[in-house]
């Protein structure tokens, strides 16, 4: 039985040739920069939703604050703008726009929408919104009684 190899070059050496290695190098940095690609997709996306829980902190906050005065305080008065301030979160500055509206008479509709401020990173996610309802204590038109 006799067993043939591939020989090349003068002296009967094998291995690669200059053409085979430049192209596997080739194909080995098209996958290394789709990685890369993936790696610098997901940083950002991380980033994004750090932020974003950043800013629903900061709107649980405000409808906390918001929660604990009466209802009838000035703090919950409805208006036809909304009250615009700044909050702060770790060393990032949000823009906290409220609105309160009269539902009914008994009721109250508050909403919180919280904004970065504009900063060296942008963010792509937009801005977080909270919606909730207060209602008084005063009894309905049926309260049970006789």
């Amino acid at each position: 039985m006799r067993t043939s190899f591939r020989q090349t070059g003068k002296h009967g050496e094998a291995g690669f040739t200059l053409l085979e290695t430049t192209m596997a190098l080739v194909v080995m940095m098209i996958g290394g920069l789709g990685i890369a690609a993936v790696f610098s997709f997901a940083i950002k996306n991380n980033t994004g939703a750090r932020d974003r829980a950043a800013a629903i902190a900061v709107a649980q906050q405000e409808l906390e604050r918001l929660r604990h005065v009466s209802f009838n305080d000035a703090a919950l008065t409805a208006t036809s703008t909304p009250i615009i301030s700044t909050a702060m979160n770790g060393t990032r500055s949000y823009t906290v726009r409220t609105s309160i509206t009269n539902t009914t008479g008994s009721m109250k509709t508050i909403q919180i929408q919280v904004t970065p401020a504009s900063g060296s990173t942008t963010w792509a996610l937009g801005s977080v919104t909270i919606v909730s309802q207060r209602a008084s204590f005063a009894l309905g038109a049926y309260s049970g009684g006789p």
